[in-house]
């Protein structure tokens, strides 16, 4: 008996299809709740928006939104770099200089919001 091998790639691709649209979905979420809340309140001063994001659930909801968009923006950009980048070399610098540009921003985003308490 002969085996039948997969054709084709070993990765089809359905986990970024499912990261895009979760991580979509989260955002979407987020930017509708952020529209009915500052449509709904007032935020006018420092000190009120202050006292919003020390708030534990907004700062964790803040924090998964900005994860959500890093997450999202390397999945389509990953994509877009294996689709028309077809040197092996300029897909690989592209891809790294794009993951390390994003995990700057984790990094700063993450400082940012664990210093709210502080400033």
């Amino acid at each position: 008996m002969v085996a039948l091998s997969r054709i084709g790639s070993a990765h089809t691709g359905l986990s970024e299809w499912m990261v895009q649209r979760l991580s979509g979905l989260y955002l979407a979420g987020y930017v509708i709740y952020l529209i009915v809340f500052f449509d709904s309140s007032v935020t006018d001063s420092y000190e009120s928006w202050k006292s919003w994001v020390d708030d534990g659930y907004v700062r964790t909801t803040l924090g998964l939104f900005f994860l959500s968009a890093l997450i999202h923006a390397w999945t389509g950009m990953r994509s877009v770099y294996m689709d028309y980048l077809h040197p092996f070399w300029l897909r690989f610098v592209v891809t790294s200089l794009t993951g390390v540009g994003l995990i700057i921003l984790l990094f700063w985003i993450a400082r940012i919001l664990l210093m709210v308490d502080s400033a």
